[in-house]
């Protein structure tokens, strides 16, 4: 397959604004992928713009959504961060893998084939994330940040506090939010105050200052690093990352 890419490394996917080559790009594709919910309302106005029907996958509806209450008065409800729980990753290949052997079923058995490999490895990040998870002496992670991680946190039964909601516009937390984050690391001995990768570090470097907590970075792939992009770093790699500071946070 040729793949192509529309929002750049590091590049914000939250009010995208797609070029001419890439509507164009669009209308030549067998498939377009994309996320779905409040971020990629920009898709639907570029979609009108191709002029055509386009055979169109969401993320989010590869799988259960969970909903965020703070968005119950707009007609966007879904958290979108689907993809933060591996064994929704598993879902989401097998209806990439359903949709291009659809479209391509020459390629059906090697689509399989490929799917089912990566599965596995999908597999195993699930079950290392897991053995981080279990027998832990706390089950909340704290973020100075926003949290996109509602998924991973139902998978593995965590808990979870944090200066914003997951999509949230806001860049500066209450003066209340962050001082009872301040206290409830203190009174919790939390060894560390999570932030999300590519993203601004100030109100987890003011909690770290009052509590003597650590500030590490969790990966949400959320977004990727022009590096990690250029070398080839995967969702499995980058996801990886975590067990390390997870195993530190949770005990």
């Amino acid at each position: 397959a040729k793949i192509t890419m529309l929002i750049p490394p590091a590049g914000e996917a939250h009010g995208y604004e797609p070029t001419v080559s890439d509507i164009k790009a669009v209308g030549d594709c067998d498939l377009f992928i994309y996320t779905g919910g409040e971020s990629d309302t920009w898709v639907d106005n570029m979609l009108k713009s191709v002029g055509k029907e386009i055979n169109t996958l969401t993320m989010i509806s590869c799988v259960e959504n969970l909903h965020n209450e703070e968005h119950n008065h707009d007609k966007y409800t879904v958290d979108e961060h689907v993809w933060t729980s591996p064994e929704n990753a598993i879902s989401i290949v097998n209806s990439i893998k359903d949709a291009l052997s659809e479209i391509d079923n020459e390629n059906k058995e090697a689509f399989e084939k490929n799917s089912k490999a990566y599965c596995e490895k999908l597999k195993d990040l699930d079950e290392n994330i897991k053995g981080v998870t279990k027998n832990i002496n706390r089950n909340t992670l704290v973020f100075g940040d926003r949290f996109p991680l509602a998924y991973f946190a139902k998978s593995y039964n965590l808990e979870y506090l944090a200066a914003f909601s997951g999509c949230s516009e806001d860049t500066e937390a209450s003066a209340s939010t962050v001082a009872s984050l301040i206290d409830y690391v203190k009174e919790n001995k939390i060894p560390v105050v999570f932030i999300n990768e590519l993203s601004n570090t100030s109100i987890a470097e003011q909690i770290a200052k009052e509590t003597g907590a650590e500030v590490k970075t969790f990966y949400s792939c959320h977004k990727v690093s022009k590096d990690d992009f250029e070398s080839g770093k995967t969702y499995i790699d980058i996801m990886s990352r975590n067990i390390e500071n997870l195993d530190i946070a949770l005990n």
